[in-house]
């Protein structure tokens, strides 16, 4: 279980990384009409490349930890509830404390409860399709099952 969560923790890092840069351009173009590296509040505090490292490292912090999490779902004795639950705010705390350090949102509770509504929204879209998947999965795991099941048990007669 370290290990993996070790691996997914790297990988979360290089994701996360990415994934800042990316929701700094949206957030830049959807309220300033430019695509800008870094908020602007950042820049003024820590000129430009101190934005991009204070948000790289930011950003990958929030990977590690979100792709990190997925390691509640290995915990054998946690129901699938539990660990969505705990998964689901470790990924909640984590992205408004990141996402005020990088200005994304302001520190007023409007935008904090809609930043809240929407990554509980999405999470929930993406822990259905993951359901949904899943469900299918193992639908087919035990057809293949059966059918098996049946071709040994002709095959021994």
């Amino acid at each position: 279980m370290k290990k993996r969560l070790i691996a997914k923790s790297l990988i979360g890092l290089v994701v996360g990384a990415l994934f800042a840069h990316v929701i700094t351009l949206m957030v830049n173009y959807f309220s300033c009409g430019q695509f800008l590296v870094c908020m602007p509040e950042l820049t003024e505090r820590f000129g430009f490349t101190g934005a991009i490292i204070v948000q790289t490292i930011l950003g990958g912090i929030f990977g590690m930890i979100a792709l990190g999490g997925t390691c509640f779902f290995d915990i054998e004795k946690w129901s699938l509830l539990r660990a969505s639950m705990a998964h689901c705010a470790l990924i909640l705390v984590t992205y408004i404390v990141i996402g005020l350090l990088l200005h994304w949102f302001s520190f007023h509770i409007i935008p904090i409860l809609i930043m809240t509504g929407i990554i509980i929204f999405v999470y929930a879209l993406i822990w259905l399709i993951m359901y949904a998947v899943w469900k299918r999965e193992i639908k087919e795991l035990n057809r293949l099952a059966e059918e098996y099941k049946k071709d040994t048990d002709t095959s021994g007669n």
